[in-house]
């Protein structure tokens, strides 16, 4: 597929609504076995949120099924790629031909992570891998995430496991398979037809290099079906359409056969070098689906979120660059473009699966991924922060101890304390503002949109959102750009949060002032609850202006919460007066 043809910031103009999942029109992943699709845009090529509107055609519920992510169906062209997920369990499909690209990377943490002077960089060298520390940034010292929990290292790879068949076999006994590592691909008489075996292995071998580089660099582990702890088995790659007895001639996602998540596609996943990554995608959620913790059986942001900070990785260590590298890295037009919706979309919790209405006014919680019209939760910001500013394998020790009851921030607070995670929401909104990613902080900047910033009405001296339905939600942001005033050496903020939020919750809110100095460096001020907070211009700010970035810490105590904990439809507002300063343009970057 083609990627850029996906960019939000188009689409609102256009008003199109796209799809959130599933496969492309014309030979995607419809998904035979009882598919959920209802046809959109989705991240297909040829127009990725097709010319045809929101819902496109194709779209029939099936039942029962099996739940995937999409990849490797055919290409849709400028249309309606079906959405969801087929049944229960598994991650919901992709637009068009498949596994989209995307996923963060970071640099070790576990020490402390510092960013450098000279340049936008911003990282004076790699963090510490493993370990537990999560010590306070030079740059940043207003966080310290002290002891960090971190995931059990994997199993010791094996190049040549001895494995056998699950024998679930779904679409009938399979004529042909061809086992590589821990991959056992499964196809009819047609499949060397399509793909010439040597191009079949060769794949295969690649996405276990991609896999055992993921795993050892992260900590994720391997479905223990596969490594002797619940079974000696392969995972299957049901390659479709080939000729397989009961072939449903179509598909493009990670499954389940039985209680095994699998992997299936057509031919076009191996053939489209375009889904290089978007393969190895899909075999990401084969290792995430197996943990069966986060949260559960259900789908949710994180599903994609973190599975494409693995492919962000799998990028940069394809292109021999390395986690925390002091040169800066240029993510290939594939990776992460769907950044640029975090941007877009500050105002929306972490958490959350995006906007649900294109004016903003709908927000979706963590697993409405049948409403995310955007695409949100692929983006991999979150899991790359936590990377790369609080400890490496933090998040793996996440999916090893997390609990179905709970969603990510919870089983962080559970782990560490309530605290430490809204320093965590807070430095995140500050990185952001900045585009402050380390080795990737030149991409993110590129990747990044002006609709990160938040136009504001002056009554009385003082500054409000001048869209109310882009006040923050749960662990939401705003950023307001300031321009210096000529002869300030400093600017200073009085902050005044609402009491509570739209629906009566306390709200517990914080702001802080960031820019970009000429020199490339980050600057930061204290963050502050309320009154005023404070930068002095030592460094002079990059373009003349500074930022001021309002982050929701409001974690708990939702007087209208949803079952997951919080509401993502209430919002947080304030004012704020600012001195040396006044409101900047909000339609240029300022990075």
């Amino acid at each position: 597929m083609t990627p850029k043809t996906t960019r939000w910031i188009a689409l609102w103009a256009l008003g199109l609504a796209g799809a959130c999942g599933g496969s492309g029109s014309g030979g995607g992943a419809t998904d035979s076995g009882g598919t959920t699709t209802s046809g959109s845009g989705g991240h297909a090529s040829g127009g990725a949120l097709g010319s045809g509107g929101a819902i496109g055609s194709g779209g029939t519920v099936g039942s029962g099924g099996r739940a995937g992510t999409a990849t490797g169906g055919t290409t849709a062209t400028g249309g309606a790629a079906s959405v969801g997920g087929k049944g229960t369990g598994g991650v919901t499909g992709r637009g068009g031909a498949g596994a989209r690209a995307g996923n963060g990377g970071g640099a070790g943490s576990g020490g402390a992570s510092t960013t450098s002077s000279g340049g936008s960089s911003g990282n004076g060298g790699a963090a510490a891998t493993g370990g537990a520390g999560g010590a306070a940034s030079s740059d940043y010292p207003f966080c310290d995430y002290g002891n960090v929990p971190s995931g059990t290292p994997p199993e010791a790879w094996m190049d040549t496991p001895m494995l056998t068949p699950t024998g679930v076999n779904p679409y009938g006994k399979p004529p042909v398979t061809i086992a590589v590592g821990y991959i056992l691909l499964n196809e009819g008489t047609m499949g060397t037809t399509q793909v010439p075996m040597p191009t079949q292995t060769s794949i295969l071998a690649r996405i276990n290099a991609d896999l055992k580089f993921e795993t050892e660099t992260s900590y994720l582990h391997l479905p223990a079906f596969t490594t002797g702890e619940t079974g000696t088995h392969y995972i299957d790659y049901l390659f479709v359409g080939t000729g397989l007895p009961s072939d449903p001639n179509a598909g493009g996602d990670s499954s389940y056969e039985g209680s095994y998540p699998d992997v299936e596609t057509t031919s076009v996943a191996m053939t489209d070098a375009a889904q290089r990554y978007d393969l190895t995608h899909e075999f990401n959620h084969v290792l995430e689906n197996a943990y069966g913790t986060v949260p559960g059986q259900k789908v949710s942001w994180i599903q994609e979120s973190y599975n494409d900070y693995l492919i962000l990785l799998t990028a940069e260590n394809a292109n021999g660059a390395v986690p925390g590298q002091a040169a800066q890295f240029t993510l290939p037009s594939n990776v992460a473009y769907l950044d640029a919706l975090t941007y877009q979309q500050a105002f929306v919790p972490i958490e959350s699966c995006g906007i649900a209405a294109m004016d903003g006014s709908s927000v979706n919680g963590p697993a409405d991924y049948f409403t995310d019209i955007t695409g949100f939760r692929y983006n991999d910001l979150f899991p790359l922060f936590v990377a790369q500013r609080v400890n490496r394998h933090f998040f793996s020790a996440v999916w090893e101890q997390a609990r179905t009851s709970e969603q990510i921030l919870q089983t962080m607070t559970r782990l560490l304390d309530k605290p430490r995670v809204q320093c965590m929401v807070q430095e995140y909104a500050a990185r952001l503002a900045l585009g402050d990613f380390m080795e990737f902080s030149a991409s993110m900047q590129r990747i990044a949109d002006a609709a990160m910033y938040q136009a504001t009405t002056s009554i009385s001296g003082r500054l409000s959102p001048a869209n109310a339905n882009q006040l923050p939600r749960y662990t939401g942001r705003n950023n307001i750009p300031i321009t210096v005033a000529s002869d300030a050496s400093s600017v200073a903020v009085d902050f005044a949060p609402d009491a509570a939020g739209s629906k009566g919750t306390p709200a517990d809110m914080r702001a802080q002032i960031v820019y970009r100095a000429m020199d490339g460096t980050a600057v930061f001020s204290p963050p502050v609850p309320g009154g005023s907070t404070s930068i002095t211009l030592t460094k002079p700010p990059k373009n003349g202006v500074v930022v001021v970035v309002i982050s929701n810490v409001t974690m708990d105590g939702y007087k209208t919460a949803k079952s997951y904990g919080w509401d993502p439809n209430e919002t947080f507002g304030y004012s704020l007066q600012v001195t040396g300063g006044t409101a900047a343009p909000t339609n240029k970057k300022y990075f």
